[in-house]
């Protein structure tokens, strides 16, 4: 007998897959400039709500999507470069009807920006996903398919086994890529696309950047998550699915080797930079060279934007290593003493960009010689004519000669474009001496004042003076605010938490801790949408960077602190506000020390008003424990209440600094309203106790009541920082009966 087994596989197939509202800037996908405004209304059932997603998001810093139901207030927004970061989740999840923004909240940085382009598509309140498994779908439209986990940017709240999608193209789109943006999985976890060849993406893949994979006509897409309640690390991925045409690869014009001579300005990029996207298949090659031995540099003005996932370029010689750039870039300078330099810029089959304009020039060293006036002349800062910039590292000292027994001199400053760099305020400057060695004026960048002056006696000398460090790239120039933080016996908490982060500027802390120690950073407040941390763990950008992935997950501000650690003594530390800073409500706050762990978690935190921190452990030799509250408006009315369990040796600091003391032991009138965000305590005890704390605003009027003999003191805010010594500033009530 012969059964015959007939199998149905149920392969559901999506025609017009992801159905929703297409956006973007103005003409895109030309680079756009100028101020945003337009604004659209997204309608769904009551059931749904709407997830808007991007397949290009390179803008200026202050240029937003704002997502905002229609019913409330309560909005989502990205600005700026959402694409170039990889920790930045590229969705705006919306429940119900919604209000599309798309404006600059600020002046724009005046960039020809690659633009924004995404879709806001329906999603299923009661089950947050964006495609369905098994789903078939023919990308031979051109249409980006948004392959998103469930309920991204959140980990899916239930484990996915099997899942799989087949994707399709026909006609003349015969390739498919996809370009991986944010991929998080663990190793219990599997991703697998197969196809002309089988890819399997593992782990954290776009730690460091987005990776891109192409296949012909046909691929699979397979993936199992497994379910994990508790883990800082959200599982998650964010990948554009993409036809193409398989087009023949395209030259740059210009292109091939030359040699510059002194004084040489060369100029080269893709065509219409700013106005038209550069081409897809682009292969453009340019090499440079200029003759040794001379008082010279190259320099290099450089505007560069593309496609983050998938489109480079590389520079050799601009440094000993190369340079690759990719997305998001701003104006750049750069000097170079290099005897070749080459660039290399590849585009693949997608989508394009801003792309690249620059200037190359050959450009003088050699300080001006002084002159001997005998009628009108002009003299000039080094290779100064149509230069791109001047060299850095000069120090001019011409000096004017005249007949002083029958003219005098009138000396006019007609162009001053000076460089400045705000690490240490190194300022370029121009400094006019008088023949006895007196400056008459000296002049620094933003200079306004005198700009014709005269002398009687000759000679007069001019002085040029460039620094080095005012010849980084553009985009850098007063952005990178540094500090040093030297720990020693004295001196080993530091908190990192006062900053202008909606200036746009980099906080960079630079990290030296006690010999044998290593550097332990504690993170209070959430950071996702509020700030962009990098932890280097060395001396120098050129560290190792530190996985810092835990910190855009975390959502614990109570109780024990996130930490992260180096494993030496030093660190560079890097904090620069998100774009979206502008909105009310953010908040961002951190501690940094040298100091070990042995005892147990050291630093608890606390954000609800009046709420004790609970039972904090203290048992230990030479141990400390440090309590702080999160206080958004960082109000000096707010202050911190202390108890312990039991009666033992405890000196208690007040604020991070150890020399405030102000108790010795548990049982010591400490004060009851603590006008501070810290307490530090430092223990040896044998014994198990307990301390807790909490923490309130005042409105002015603290009531207390008083028992007999009971003595009541508070520590105000300013407590210790007064000049005066024989000044303690702190005071008491004592009620007598």
């Amino acid at each position: 007998m012969c059964t015959i087994i007939i199998l149905f596989i149920l392969l559901t197939y999506s025609n017009a897959f992801q159905d929703g509202t297409r956006f973007s800037t103005p003409n895109y996908p030309k680079p756009y400039t100028g101020h945003l405004y337009q604004r659209q209304t997204i309608s769904v059932n009551q059931s749904q709500g709407v997830a808007v997603v991007f397949d290009q998001f390179l803008a200026s810093a202050h240029d937003c999507v704002i997502a905002c139901p229609t019913n409330d207030d309560a909005c989502s927004s990205l600005c700026g470069d959402a694409m170039d970061h990889g920790l930045v989740p590229k969705i705006l999840r919306v429940p119900g009807e919604t209000t599309l923004t798309i404006v600059s909240v600020e002046p724009n940085d005046g960039f020809p920006h690659s633009g924004i382009s995404g879709k806001a598509i329906p999603y299923d309140l009661n089950k947050i996903s964006f495609f369905e498994c098994n789903d078939q779908v023919d990308l031979s439209s051109g249409d980006t398919y948004y392959l998103i986990s469930q309920n991204y940017p959140l980990s899916p709240s239930t484990a996915f086994s099997k899942c799989s999608i087949k994707f399709s193209t026909s006609g003349s789109r015969q390739g498919i890529r996809f370009a991986v943006y944010d991929f998080y999985l663990s190793q219990l976890d599997s991703f697998l696309i197969t196809g002309t060849e089988n890819v399997t993406i593992t782990g954290f893949a776009t730690e460091d950047e987005p990776v891109v994979f192409y296949f012909q006509n046909e691929a699979d897409v397979m993936f199992s998550i497994t379910h994990q309640d508790h883990s800082f690390i959200q599982k998650r991925f964010y990948i554009l699915v993409q036809s193409y045409e398989n087009s023949a690869i395209q030259n740059c014009a210009n292109t091939g080797k030359f040699d510059v001579a002194l004084g040489q300005t060369i100029s080269f990029g893709t065509g219409q930079f700013g106005v038209d996207p550069y081409s897809n298949n682009l292969n453009c090659g340019y090499n440079y060279t200029r003759k040794a031995g001379q008082n010279s540099l190259f320099a290099l003005a450089i505007q560069y934007e593309t496609e983050k996932c998938c489109d480079t370029m590389s520079i050799d010689g601009l440094t000993s290593d190369q340079q690759i750039y990719q997305g998001f870039q701003y104006s750049s300078l750069y000097f170079t003493d290099s005897e070749q330099i080459s660039f290399f810029f590849e585009s693949d089959p997608l989508v394009g960009g801003t792309g690249l304009n620059a200037s190359l020039e050959h450009i003088d060293c050699t300080c001006s010689p002084g002159l001997v006036l005998v009628k009108n002349s002009i003299l000039t800062s080094p290779g100064y004519s149509n230069s791109i910039s001047y060299c850095p590292d000069l120090f001019c000292t011409p000096k004017i000669e005249f007949q002083d027994d029958l003219y005098d001199l009138q000396l006019e400053f007609t162009d001053i474009n000076l460089r400045s760099y705000s690490l240490n305020n190194d300022t370029d400057s121009l400094t006019f001496l008088d023949s006895y060695g007196h400056s008459v004026v000296q002049m620094k960048p933003g200079y306004i004042g005198f700009m014709k002056f005269w002398a009687t006696v000759s000679p007069v000398t001019l002085e040029f003076v460039s620094k080095s460090l005012t010849a980084f790239p553009l985009n850098m120039i007063e952005t990178i605010i540094t500090e040093k933080v030297v720990f020693n016996d004295a001196f080993i908490f530091k908190d990192i938490s006062n900053l202008n982060l909606s200036s746009s500027n980099t906080f960079e802390f630079v990290v030296n801790g006690r010999p044998g120690t290593q550097i332990f950073m504690y993170f209070f407040t959430k950071t996702t949408n509020q700030v962009f941390i990098d932890i280097f763990d060395g001396d120098s950008m050129d560290a190792t960077r530190i996985d810092n992935k835990a910190l855009y997950s975390n959502i614990l501000e109570n109780g024990e602190s996130l930490s992260l650690s180096t494993s030496s003594n030093k660190a560079v530390i890097h904090i620069r506000g998100d774009p979206t800073f502008y909105q009310p409500g953010t908040d961002f706050q951190a501690l940094v020390t040298d100091l070990g762990t042995s005892c147990g978690p050291m630093v608890y935190s606390l954000r609800q008003q009046k709420t004790s921190s609970g039972d904090i452990s203290i048992q230990g030799t030479d141990c400390f424990k440090i309590l702080h509250f999160a206080d958004s408006s960082y109000s000096q009315s707010a202050y911190m209440n202390l108890k312990f369990s039991k009666a033992m040796p405890m000196q208690v600091f007040y604020g991070l600094n150890i020399d405030n003391l102000i108790a010795q032991n548990t049982n010591d009138s400490i004060p009851q309203d603590l006008f501070t965000n810290y307490l530090v305590l430092k223990y040896s005890t044998s014994e198990t106790s307990t301390v807790s704390y909490s923490w309130d605003i005042s409105s002015g009027l603290i009531a207390r009541t008083m028992q007999p003999e009971e003595t009541v003191i508070l520590l105000s805010d300013d407590y210790s920082k007064s000049n005066t010594v024989q000044t303690i500033q702190q005071f008491s009530v004592q009620l007598v009966m």
